[in-house]
């Protein structure tokens, strides 16, 4: 976990020079000094001019300080871990957007490299991927998710069966365990909640079109229950990288075997 700028980048250049992708998690306090009393959070022109133009019009339009903090933060993360990756500067990183809000790396120094990002809370992560599409997504551990709020409008059919006989808590968890899965596939297609994730079953979009999949149960100061973590990655027949100590691999079957986090590559 990167402790701000400083890192430690070292394991991060490692995992993704042997997997060609590294998932990485930081608190967004590490990445800003703090402000009189510790409370608040000083955005000092540094920080901003590591910016680009399109995230200062974006930082501007954001109405509460924590939420500039934990932007600004989002990018300074980023940057600095596809400069760890492709041995340049965090400053000469250059972000860019699809139409869809999807980041993209415009910069030479980085050609092919693929990124995500993701946060929650006091929580960031962010993803690279040289092999393709990557997607993150993260969420705490003990968000409620009640079948009947969210079933009809995150499941397809072969995931209601699957769940429908679940005990609670069980089925709760299983679904956060879909539900980030599906936020961190929408992602990495540059969807974003546009993609209706009631049309498709993660399993089989994720087996035929070549993707994989791993959960990561990160837990720390953030929060009393710990953070899910999936990432979704195009297959390039390599195993599974950057996610460190931090890997587990989650139940790979729940219910009637529909559904499945796959650990391998």
């Amino acid at each position: 976990m990167p402790e701000g700028p400083r890192g430690p980048w070292r394991p991060v250049r490692e995992a993704f020079a042997a997997h060609g992708r590294a998932v990485v998690h930081s608190r967004w306090r590490e990445w800003l000094p703090a402000g009189p009393g510790g409370h608040a959070v000083a955005l000092g022109p540094a920080a901003r001019g590591m910016l680009d133009d399109q995230d200062r019009r974006r930082l501007r339009t954001l109405p509460r300080p924590a939420a500039r903090a934990r932007f600004l933060a989002s990018r300074l993360l980023l940057k600095h871990l596809v400069a760890a990756v492709s041995d340049t500067l965090p400053a000469a990183v250059c972000l860019a957007y699809e139409p869809g809000g999807r980041p993209y790396v415009a910069h030479p120094g980085a050609p092919g490299v693929e990124v995500s990002l993701s946060h929650t809370g006091d929580l960031l992560v962010a993803a690279v991927s040289r092999y393709g599409r990557i997607g993150v997504d993260v969420e705490p551990a003990g968000r409620p998710m009640r079948y009947a709020d969210v079933g009809r409008r995150l499941c397809a059919p072969a995931e209601h069966a699957a769940l429908a006989p679940l005990a609670e808590p069980e089925r709760a968890r299983a679904l956060l365990l879909l539900w980030t899965l599906k936020e961190a596939y929408a992602k990495a297609l540059g969807q974003g909640m546009r993609l209706a994730f009631a049309e498709f079953e993660f399993e089989a979009v994720a087996s035929r079109g070549g993707w994989r999949c791993a959960v990561s149960e990160v837990r720390g100061p953030f929060s009393s229950s710990g953070h899910l973590v999936s990432a979704v990655w195009r297959q390039h027949g390599c195993s599974v990288g950057g996610f460190g100590r931090e890997l587990v691999e989650w139940p790979r079957r729940f219910g009637n075997n529909r559904m499945r986090a796959d650990g391998g590559g």
